[in-house]
């Protein structure tokens, strides 16, 4: 059965996974609502249109330049079935951007990533320049099956 999600927009990213270029997927609606948020547009569902897992698939494969795809939001564990069923139907290397916690995503999810920033966006932690944005985020990558906690000074 085809699942459909809340989609905001699809294109291509230079900036979200280092040194990587992808394809990145906007969804929309969150449940978080950091202060100060860059994407506070895609707060509400109503800023996008239902798209199904086929044609977010179909719009994946037609980037032949991206070499990974990238999920942000709004927030994209919002629509988690969604979200992992679209992860299993993904050979590329695969990041998302999340408000939520690492020990709270499932491990249904982690075990189809191999890139993961987390953590609410906290204003007055944020640092210009820094990768993550605010010093309370934390940044994983999974190396040889393990998630590694990435130094971010």
């Amino acid at each position: 059965m085809d699942s459909n999600a809340y989609i905001v927009k699809t294109c291509t990213s230079f900036i979200d996974i280092p040194n990587k270029i992808a394809t990145a997927i906007y969804f929309s609606g969150c449940s978080i609502r950091c202060k100060g948020c860059q994407n506070k547009i895609l707060w509400e569902r109503d800023t996008s249109t239902i798209k199904s897992m086929s044609h977010v698939l179909a719009k994946i494969e037609e980037n032949k330049l991206a070499d990974s795809v990238v999920f942000l939001g709004g927030e994209p564990t919002d629509q988690m079935i969604f979200l992992i069923e679209l992860c299993k139907n993904i050979s590329k290397y695969k990041a998302l951007y999340t408000g939520r916690e690492f020990e709270d995503l499932p491990k249904e999810l982690i075990n189809n990533l191999n890139m993961i920033v987390c953590g609410p966006f906290r204003q007055n932690l944020f640092v210009k320049n820094r990768f993550p944005a605010s010093t309370n985020q934390r940044y994983f990558k999974k190396e040889d099956e393990i998630w590694v906690l990435q130094n971010c000074e």
